[in-house]
């Protein structure tokens, strides 16, 4: 019997001191993007993601080398969205925010 496909859910966002956050539910890809967009798609997920800098006119701390995205208080794209993370990247802090794709 093969095995059933537990969907993720949105949860509560309480992000660390740092402004990061990731859903409890996400497995850990590590650098495989590939695995990231098979799982997306096993998941029926549409994603949609950016950088801080699209959100926030003007310098923030990020810039002079400190660690965090405090102050950055990204939106939902619309309402059926919900936060699958907000994390570092060698571009600077990023959001990806993921809905369910409605299927016929």
């Amino acid at each position: 019997m093969p095995e059933e496909t537990v969907l993720i859910q949105p949860v509560a966002v309480v992000r660390d001191e740092d402004g990061w956050w990731d859903h409890p539910d996400l497995p850990d890809f590590g650098e495989g993007y590939t695995a990231f967009k098979a799982w997306l798609a096993e998941q029926r997920l549409a994603l949609q993601q950016w950088h801080m800098e699209a959100d926030i006119d003007g310098h923030h701390p990020y810039d002079d080398g400190e660690c965090h995205c405090l102050g950055w208080g990204p939106v939902a794209p619309g309402p059926e969205w919900f936060l699958l993370g907000i994390f570092d990247t060698e571009d600077g802090p990023c959001v990806s925010w993921v809905r369910r794709e409605v299927t016929p």
